[in-house]
């Protein structure tokens, strides 16, 4: 008597007949793929009801007498079309993407992702009731893959019969042009709307790719009137996306969307304290003494990826140049040596064009534009941010700000200061942006 046979004389005792018939009849099993069993039914809305009423149940059955987790699949595409093959293979491998080290545990919490963090935690509680779509947006490094992994880490632990699938939207994009190679597309569109969770990571890229994208549309629209978790990340905020339809873009926006600011000095600071106890290789045989994160922390800005970068550089080279003594102590001037690739020592003075480069970067404009007449409300702001951070950063007048500015009147430099003032004073969001990049050009 095979596993389903067995799970099904279980199952009898405990239903009524008609009810066994019409929701347990259908299930077959399909196959054993590492620990899990793979359990399918024709009809798709047997594979609901179970999961809805008897999950409990069957994943006791399983996990007490075979020591086997329990996955359901629906068997049948839109178009009634039956497929078997590679379906265990395919099911199983939409969890092994999400990558296992990065969890809530391991992400630092700190005034720059505070709310991002909140709004990821919260949609790992209750997928598809409480974000949906969630939105997180940020410069490179600053987390936002970790947060969507460990989005998926907690679903997964909380809820192991739910389907949840992680990838870019580059990967997306390969897996449907292979779909369509083969001539499956119906098998493509099955296999997304059939999850319970989307993560999909570098979501600004997704426009570059026109049938991609219609594709993306459409099976985003389909889970979301599923109520099934779709969490997206971009380092952009969908306003700044290129070519988005308007129609996409309010879709985007209508769940909830949060950035990750540049971390403070004080949240380098304790990244990498945590980071150098996580590091499971060196940390036992070398300390790091404060002066030395201090160091660090301070000479290194951009992001969390090169923060940790230069401590596995650290680690290695004490690892080559320290004895073997235990809780070995790392020097500033030992720091100073190891890390020449990554911190320059020299003081760096802030100049005008360092400014303007900057923010052109984060805005996505061109620098010209910051000096041209453009008056539009998407080179304005930058520009007036850039005369706000130049007055605070540099020893520059006015007359000589105006003018890198494509010869600006000074009048207009104090009225884009003035601006961005009020704007701090209104707007909690808005000045906790300003801080942080006040923060990247102090010394």
């Amino acid at each position: 008597m095979n596993h389903i046979d067995q799970l099904k004389n279980f199952l009898k005792s405990k239903l009524d007949e008609p009810v066994f018939i019409r929701w347990v009849s259908p299930l077959h099993e399909i196959g054993i793929w590492e620990n899990t069993i793979f359990i399918g039914s024709s009809n798709k809305k047997s594979i609901d009801w179970i999961k809805s009423n008897l999950f409990d149940d069957i994943s006791y059955f399983f996990l007490h007498n075979f020591q086997l987790k329990v996955k359901f699949v629906s068997l049948v595409d839109d178009e009634d079309h039956i497929y078997t093959d590679s379906i265990i293979k395919r099911c199983y491998q939409s969890n092994s993407t999400i990558h296992k080290k990065y969890t809530f545990d391991s992400f630092v919490q700190c005034d720059s992702n505070r709310i991002c963090y909140s709004f990821a935690y919260s949609v790992s509680e209750f997928p598809g009731k409480s974000y949906n779509p969630l939105y997180i947006y940020s410069d490179v490094g600053l987390g936002k893959t970790h947060l969507l992994n460990a989005i998926g880490n907690r679903i997964i632990e909380n809820n192991q019969n739910m389907n949840v699938i992680y990838l870019t939207s580059r990967d997306f994009m390969i897996d449907y042009v292979e779909y369509t190679r083969l001539n499956k597309r119906s098998e493509f569109i099955k296999k997304y709307t059939s999850i319970d969770v989307l993560l999909i990571d570098d979501i600004q890229f997704i426009t570059k790719w026109e049938g991609t994208s219609e594709q993306f549309y459409y099976i985003f629209n389909n889970l979301i009137q599923q109520d099934k978790q779709i969490v997206m990340c971009s380092d952009k905020h969908p306003d700044h996306i290129p070519d988005l339809e308007k129609r996409i873009k309010s879709r985007f926006l209508m769940g909830g969307i949060a950035d990750i600011l540049p971390y403070d000095l004080e949240s380098r600071m304790a990244i990498l304290k945590k980071k150098s106890v996580d590091n499971k290789s060196f940390h036992q045989k070398f300390s790091i003494p404060d002066e030395v994160v201090y160091f660090i922390a301070s000479g290194i800005k951009d992001n969390i990826r090169t923060l940790e970068g230069a401590l596995q550089r650290l680690f290695g080279y004490a690892e080559l140049k320290l004895s073997d003594s235990s809780n070995q102590p790392i020097t500033i001037e030992f720091a100073k040596d190891a890390l020449k690739p990554f911190i320059n020592i020299e003081k760096r003075v802030v100049t005008i064009d360092m400014i303007q480069s900057f923010i052109s970067d984060k805005y996505d404009i061109k620098k010209d534009d910051l000096k041209s007449k453009n008056n539009s409300p998407r080179i304005a702001l930058p520009r007036q941010i850039a005369m706000y951070l130049i007055k605070h950063l540099t020893k520059f007048p006015l007359a000589e700000i105006g003018n890198s500015f494509g010869g600006k009147h000074h009048t207009t430099v104090m009225h884009s200061i003035e601006k961005i003032d009020k704007l701090i004073s209104i707007d909690s969001d808005f000045s906790r942006l300003i801080n942080s990049f006040v923060e990247y050009f102090k010394d």
